[in-house]
């Protein structure tokens, strides 16, 4: 149904969106002081220096998604083979709305997390709960105006997508992590998606893969600018909604294992740290410790993508 030249398009093209706008959208953020100052030492023996990485890089994860999709929604209807009168496309369009209405709301709620943060008017623990909730509230309400979607859908959605996030954003730093899974988690989403013919919200996930790769760019080692809770948002939702909303509960099951198994340590009594973070402190380099979940996150979605 979608072509491969349209798929690597909208891919590419929302990466190459979400990484060229990192040139600008970087020095600006740093211009206007929307910078989380953190405190890093290059050796045992050397003194902490103070750096300012600027946050809300989640921005360039919706710019990135925003005109991969659009790009490919608009080839798609020119060189595709849709049906636009069909239920079919009215169903997928219906859902295609419903993620973007959801995903634009999430990264503004995170978006106003992040500046309150960084303005120093709400603290972190606040950020996670009271903005996230009211986005859902909000979410719920929109959603419930479009067609097909009930309160029986929507309520189990919107409580799956906030165990995830709290679950992905268990420990702070964790950038690399949730791009590189979010990247792999996306792709093996398409391609199940694909395999059922459901083309709209494939091209969602292409182009949320496709960001998250641009992305990386500026997330490499030492980082350029920080998701924030604008990206975490984002990246924490767009999968469990998807999933919930679809009724994919086991493949949703096999997704977010990963992110279990990275936060089972804090159950441990003593020093409560993620599997991450006893890696990090075991001396285990990052590359290493993104690559055991990847493999990870890898076996997870393959076995759903097998087992149907």
């Amino acid at each position: 149904m979608i072509p491969v030249w349209l798929q690597m398009v909208t891919a590419l093209s929302a990466a190459a969106a979400a990484g060229t706008m990192g040139m600008a959208l970087v020095p600006f953020l740093q211009m206007q002081g929307l910078c989380d100052l953190e405190k890093q030492k290059e050796s045992e023996d050397a003194p902490e220096k103070e750096l300012r990485r600027p946050t809300m890089g989640g921005l360039l994860l919706c710019f990135g998604i925003l005109f991969g999709l659009v790009l490919g929604v608009t080839l798609l209807h020119e060189f595709g083979s849709l049906d636009r009168t069909s239920a079919d496309y009215r169903s997928q369009t219906t859902l295609l709305r419903t993620l973007l209405l959801h995903a634009g709301l999430l990264a503004a709620g995170g978006f106003a997390a992040d500046f309150a943060r960084v303005r120093g008017r709400m603290r972190y623990h606040v950020n996670v709960l009271l903005p996230l909730g009211a986005v859902f509230l909000l979410t719920l309400g929109l959603l419930l105006w479009q067609e097909g979607m009930t309160w029986t859908i929507l309520l189990p959605a919107a409580v799956t997508a906030i165990c995830w996030q709290l679950i992905q954003t268990a420990e702070k730093g964790t950038d690399g992590m949730s791009i590189t899974l979010g990247t792999v988690q996306l792709l093996l989403l398409t391609v199940i998606l694909l395999k059922e013919r459901e083309a709209m919200p494939a091209l969602f996930t292409l182009a949320g893969a496709g960001a998250c790769m641009g992305c990386m760019i500026w997330g490499l080692h030492p980082a350029k600018c920080r998701l924030g809770s604008t990206g975490s948002y984002l990246l924490g939702s767009m999968i469990p909604l998807l999933c919930a909303v679809q009724g994919r509960w086991k493949l949703l099951a096999l997704l977010m294992a990963v992110y279990v198994l990275n936060a089972l340590p804090l159950l441990k009594k003593g020093e409560r740290l993620t599997l991450l973070g006893r890696m990090e402190r075991a001396g285990m380099a990052a590359w290493k410790r993104i690559t055991v979940l990847t493999c990870f996150a890898v076996f997870c979605g393959v076995l759903a993508a097998v087992t149907g």
